[in-house]
C-alpha cells in the first residue's frame, strides 16, 4: 500500500527528532531502489531504509540486508556523496508525498557542502534523488525527461518538487473554505479527496464519520492540520493489515493497535513483504536459467525419442537385406523392384522390395547391411544419451522445485553454490575460493510415537542427509517419480506405527511438486536399501525394495 501525506508527516516529524546530528558511516544498496544508511546517531548505531520500489518507503529498520557483492554504481557515488556526513534535518517539504534528507558532508576539495536525498513516494513516480549546491541532480535510480515526463529528472538539471495537483492542499485551507468544501461534496469521501489535497480516500472516510455533518467534517479536517500523527497498525478480520497516522474507527471489525514508532510500524509491516522480495530477486535469475535448461532438454529429449523409434526399425532392413542375399538368382541387374518369397514368414508370403537399378544385387544387399549397423550403433548411443537427458532433466526439475519453496536467502544461496560447482551458473569471485560446506538445517517434525522427521532443504542437504547424518535402518521417503525432499524417519531402533508411517509419508507429499494433489503415492524403505550412482548430481538416488503409502500431504507438528 502507498504511504499517505498524513503517514509521511509523521515520519518526518520522528526521523527528525532522533536523527538531527547523526553521522553516516557507511552507504549500502541491497537492491538498485533500496538504499541503507548505517548511521552513528544520538540512540547509538541505527540503518535508515530508503525505498523507491513497489512498497516505497523510508523508516529505520531492524532488518539485515544482504548486500551484492560488486556495489552499484550508484552506490559508489552516494559512498564518495555522503560518507563521513552529518544529518542536518527530515523534513516533508510542502505536505508532498516526500522526505528530504538534509546533510552536510566534505567535496573533492575538503569543503563542507551542503546536499539532500529525497525519497519521493508517488507510485509510478516513486524515485530516490541526490540533489548538490545549487539544487542540481547529482543522481537518481530513475531519470525521467520532458519526453516521458511532465518533469525532467537526471543528473546536471536542477531539482524542481513534483508538480502540485490541481486543488488546494488541506493546510492551506481556512475554516470557512474548508466548510464549503465539505457542504460542496455533500459528504461523499471521493468527491472530498478530488477537492482538497493530502487526503487518502481512508481519512477522508474517517473525518465524514467521525463529523457527521459538513460543519462537523470540517471541523474534524482543521484539528486534522495541527494534530500530531500517530502510528497505528489495522488488522482487518480477513487478515489483511494497513497502517495509518490516526486511529481507524469506520469499521467495526478492524482492530487498532497504537505502536511505539512509524519506523517500528512500518519494519514490521513490510517485513514479509521485503522478504518475498529479496527471494524473488534473489532466485529470479536462477529460475529463469534452469526454466530455460529444462525446456532445451525437453526438446533435445524429444527429438532423440523420435530418432530412436527410426533406429528401431533396423530390422526391417536387415530383413531385407537376408531376402536379396537369399534370392540372389531371382534379381537380375538393373530392376528397380522385385517380388521375393518371405522365408522369415512361415506364411511365405510375396513381398514387394525396392531396388537401385545403379546397384548389383550384391551392392543392394549390402548397402542396406551398412544402415542397419549405423542405425544399431545410433540406437545404442540414443539409449545412452536419452539416459543421460533424462537424468538432468530429474536433477533441473528438482532444483525448480527446490527453488520454488525456499524459504531463506540462506537457502537460495546454498542452491546457487550448488548450480555453480555442476557448472550451471558462471562462478562469481567468491564463488570460485573453496566452497564452504554444505548447510544442514533440515526441517524436523514430530510423529506418532514421539520419533522425529527430518525433511532436506536442498539437493545438497538431502545428500547429507541421506548417505551422512541418517542411519542405515531410519526409513527413507520420496513421493513417487517427482520432485520433492528426502524425508528421514529416525526409528531409533523403535518399530514405527503404522500413523508415525503415514505422518512421514504426508510430509514427502507435502514438500514435493505435487503437493496440491489430494492424495500422493509415497515410497519408503530403509536408508540402506537407498545409493547415490557414481557421478550422480546431488540429491539423485536409486532405491528398491520399497513400499508405498498413498498419503494425503499434510504436516504435524513442526519442532
Amino acid at each position: 500500500m502507498a504511504l499517505d501525506t498524513l503517514i509521511i508527516a509523521g515520519l518526518a516529524a520522528e526521523l527528525d527528532r532522533r536523527l538531527a546530528g547523526a553521522r553516516v558511516d557507511k552507504v549500502t544498496m541491497p537492491r538498485r531502489d533500496r538504499i541503507v544508511l548505517h548511521l552513528r546517531a544520538a540512540e547509538g548505531n541505527v540503518r535508515l531504509l530508503l525505498c523507491a520500489g513497489n512498497a516505497a518507503r523510508v523508516h529505520l529498520t531492524q532488518e539485515k540486508f544482504d548486500n551484492p557483492e560488486t556495489p552499484p554504481m550508484l552506490c559508489m557515488l552516494l559512498r564518495k556523496q555522503m560518507a563521513g556526513g552529518r544529518i542536518l534535518s527530515v523534513t516533508q517539504p510542502e505536505h508532498e508525498r516526500l522526505l528530504e534528507l538534509r546533510f552536510t558532508a566534505l567535496d573533492e576539495l575538503g569543503v563542507a557542502a551542503e546536499k539532500r536525498l529525497i525519497c519521493e513516494m508517488m507510485g509510478r513516480m516513486t524515485n530516490l534523488i541526490l540533489v548538490g549546491p545549487g539544487d542540481i541532480i547529482i543522481a537518481c535510480t530513475h531519470a525521467a525527461s520532458y519526453e516521458t515526463s511532465e518533469r525532467a529528472v537526471q543528473p546536471g538539471l536542477r531539482y524542481r518538487l513534483p508538480l502540485r495537483q490541481d486543488k488546494p492542499s488541506l493546510w492551506s485551507l481556512s475554516a470557512g473554505q474548508l466548510t464549503e468544501l465539505c457542504r460542496a461534496c455533500r459528504e461523499d469521501p471521493v468527491t472530498l479527496c478530488e477537492r482538497i489535497g493530502g487526503l487518502s480516500p481512508r481519512i477522508a472516510r474517517e473525518m465524514i464519520l467521525r463529523g457527521g455533518s459538513p460543519e462537523g467534517t470540517a471541523a474534524e479536517l482543521l484539528a486534522l492540520q495541527t494534530a500530531e500523527p500517530e502510528p497505528w497498525l489495522l488488522e482487518k478480520s480477513d487478515g489483511s493489515r494497513e497502517v495509518a497516522a490516526l486511529e481507524i474507527r469506520q469499521d467495526p471489525n478492524t482492530k487498532c493497535i497504537k505502536c511505539d514508532s512509524f519506523s517500528a510500524m512500518l519494519d514490521d509491516f513490510y517485513r514479509e513483504q521485503t522478504k518475498k522480495e529479496d527471494l524473488r530477486a534473489l532466485n529470479g535469475s536462477i529460475v529463469k536459467t534452469m526454466t530455460t535448461r529444462r525446456n532445451r532438454l525437453q526438446r533435445k529429449l524429444a527429438g532423440q525419442k523420435q530418432e530412436l523409434l527410426q533406429a528401431e526399425e533396423r530390422e526391417a532392413l536387415k530383413r531385407t537385406a537376408d531376402l536379396i542375399t537369399a534370392n540372389l538368382y531371382a534379381i537380375r541387374p538393373g530392376m528397380k523392384s522385385v517380388e521375393l518369397t518371405d522365408y522369415f514368414d512361415p506364411a511365405l508370403p510375396q513381398v514387394r522390395v525396392e531396388l537401385d537399378p545403379q546397384l548389383s544385387p550384391q551392392e543392394n544387399a549390402q548397402r542396406l547391411f551398412s544402415k542397419y549397423t549405423r542405425l544399431k550403433r545410433a540406437e545404442e548411443a540414443l539409449r545412452r544419451q536419452i539416459a543421460l537427458g533424462q537424468e538432468e532433466l530429474e536433477y533441473v526439475e528438482a532444483v525448480l522445485y527446490t527453488l520454488s519453496s525456499a524459504g531463506d536467502a540462506a537457502q537460495i544461496r546454498e542452491i546457487r553454490e550448488e548450480l555453480m560447482q555442476a557448472g550451471y551458473l558462471r562462478p562469481t569471485e567468491k564463488g570460485r575460493r573453496k566452497p564452504k560446506p554444505a548447510l544442514f538445517h533440515p526441517r524436523a517434525f514430530t510423529v506418532d510415537g514421539g520419533l522425529t522427521v527430518l525433511c532436506g532443504r536442498s539437493n545438497r542437504e538431502n545428500d547429507e542427509l541421506t548417505h551422512r547424518r541418517a542411519a542405515k535402518t531410519d526409513l527413507w521417503f520420496h513421493a513417487r517419480n517427482v520432485p520433492g525432499s528426502h524425508v528421514v524417519l529416525l526409528t531409533q531402533g523403535q518399530q514405527p506405527s503404522k500413523l508415525a508411517l503415514e505422518q512421514a509419508a504426508g510430509i514427502a507429499a507435502y514438500y514435493s511438486s505435487v503437493a496440491g494433489q489430494p492424495r500422493v503415492a509415497v515410497d519408503y524403505t530403509q536408508v540402506r536399501r537407498v545409493k547415490k550412482p557414481q557421478g550422480a548430481r546431488p540429491g539423485m538416488v536409486n532405491y528398491f525394495e520399497f513400499q508405498t503409502i498413498l498419503a494425503a500431504p499434510a504436516l504435524p507438528e513442526e519442532k
